[in-house]
């Protein structure tokens, strides 16, 4: 301890000249960083005021608006795919109000139960767990979805506008990619300023996020010390196990209605083969146009047992006549 004491002295100079040194070196570091953000900052301004970046931007004026357009149609797509049920779950909650008068002041809150929420159902812990093994069953039950035609015709609308928005997203993540790959700039480019250079391209990204509905079973008990939770995604594969299951609850007829209600997924998928990924009006192919947007459109009863659905492409989504219906699918 002495032999370290008598050395302290001659030491000092040492550890000064270490301590000024990490000192500067971190102060240097800081100022090359700042200088560095400044000069990439400024190198970037120029790039994208630069003659090479505003000819190929102009190379692709036709890609990009066509990617605006998509974009505008996604977000009139309905995102909001709830089943409306005829009755609601805690409808008249607001009526009365709760409170704990326990004399010896027990803890009840540490697991509260929802009440104020119609997608979720509070329940016993027999349905909790009944609905996570049956959990199309106890869905339709619990959440008012009936079995009749209007439910059908309802979960039909709601998988194809699901289907629509994951479509059109889809393909809009595809045309991304294409535009950034058609685009030579240099790599701290991509690196730093991917969304500077979406954004000097005027490519406009919508910001959609798929909203899915989550339907809940909860249970909780009397003293809040225990709770358990089912949840159901309501995504494309759920509705239509729903219409799946309420079809077979229901004596089924070919109406308009009954036949619409049958158009899934599975048979979207089916279309699109049988047409070979062509639109049946311009003769459009994603063939020869890989990011083509495709999507099935419902036509008109023929004859009673026939109802026709054909393939078509962005350009005429929404805008089908009698003079373009080609093909059909016989039920």
């Amino acid at each position: 301890m002495l032999v370290c004491l008598a050395l302290l002295p001659s030491l000092l100079p040492f550890l000064w000249n270490q301590f000024l040194g990490l000192i500067i070196t971190v102060i240097g570091t800081f100022i090359f960083c700042i200088i560095y953000i400044k000069i990439r900052n400024l190198m970037k301004n120029l790039y994208f005021n630069s003659p090479d970046f505003l000819e190929q931007k102009n190379n692709i004026t036709s890609t990009i608006k066509e990617f605006n357009d998509i974009a505008e149609y996604a977000k009139s797509i309905p995102n909001n795919n709830c089943f409306k049920a005829k009755k609601v779950i805690g409808e008249h909650i607001h009526l009365a109000s709760f409170e704990n008068t326990s004399r010896y002041n027990y803890r009840r809150d540490r697991n509260i139960r929802t009440y104020n929420n119609d997608k979720v159902y509070p329940a016993s812990l027999y349905i909790v767990k009944r609905s996570s093994e049956e959990p199309i069953k106890y869905l339709c039950k619990y959440f008012d979805i009936e079995a009749s035609e209007e439910s059908l015709k309802q979960l039909e609308e709601i998988s194809e506008n699901i289907s629509r928005i994951e479509n059109t997203l889809g393909n809009l993540k595809n045309r991304l990619e294409n535009i950034k790959n058609n685009v030579q700039v240099p790599k701290y480019i991509i690196k730093y300023y991917e969304q500077d250079l979406i954004q000097h391209l005027e490519v406009n990204v919508p910001d959609i996020n798929i909203e899915y509905t989550r339907y809940v079973f909860e249970y909780v008990s009397n003293s809040g010390n225990s709770s358990q939770r089912t949840t159901i995604t309501f995504n494309n594969e759920t509705v239509e196990a729903v219409c799946q299951y309420l079809l077979e609850q229901i004596q089924y007829n070919k109406s308009i209605q009954a036949q619409r209600s049958l158009m899934t997924n599975r048979l979207r998928n089916y279309i699109k083969e049988r047409d070979n990924y062509t639109c049946q009006i311009c003769g459009a192919s994603t063939k020869e146009q890989s990011l083509l947007l495709l999507e099935i459109d419902h036509i008109f009863q023929f004859l009673k047992a026939d109802y026709l659905h054909e393939i078509i492409c962005k350009h005429y989504v929404g805008n089908v006549t009698a003079q373009n219906q080609i093909k059909y699918y016989k039920l």
